[in-house]
């Protein structure tokens, strides 16, 4: 979008007056990242994405033979029960409270089978969703990096 709106002058080069900075800054537990992309000038969030972490998996082999996690435990029930018995006859919903009651409960039995403890509502909920619980010191350390690239910008220092 902040591509669109730039403008050139004759000789092909980005006319300034038309440049909108954009901040973006995130977290993810107890890691962030702040910065300011200039469009036409620094690389756009879709160019940068391979560069962030891939989301946590855990083989197959692991989570249907040797658990020894609890959320190998709930990837198990996520992956293979609900497909196998079908509980609601409808996919998986993570948001409705009778579908994670019913993972929460798979998946405290075979917790209890090998020995795993550590199972709760809320653990599910997040594996469930690929929550990272927030850090809220975090937050605040990158809510002040964006802050102040946003005064460094305004001042134009």
């Amino acid at each position: 979008m902040l591509i669109s709106m730039l403008d050139y002058n004759d000789d092909g080069s980005v006319d300034p007056s038309t440049i909108i900075p954009l901040i973006d800054g995130g977290t993810e537990g107890f890691k962030g990242n702040a910065r300011v992309i200039l469009p036409g000038f620094t690389s756009c969030i879709e160019c940068t994405l391979d560069l962030f972490p891939p989301q946590v998996t855990y083989p197959l082999c692991t989570i249907a033979n040797t658990p020894r996690l609890p959320e190998h435990c709930i990837e198990y029930v996520k992956i293979i029960q609900w497909d196998k018995e079908n509980p609601f006859n409808v996919p998986l919903d993570g948001d409705d409270p009778q579908h994670v009651a019913w993972l929460y409960e798979r998946s405290l039995e075979r917790a209890n089978q090998f020995n795993i403890s550590g199972i709760t509502y809320r653990l599910v909920q997040g594996v469930i969703k690929n929550i990272i619980p927030a850090v809220a010191s975090t937050n605040a350390i990158i809510a002040a990096a964006c802050a102040t690239e946003v005064f460094k910008l305004a001042t134009a220092l």
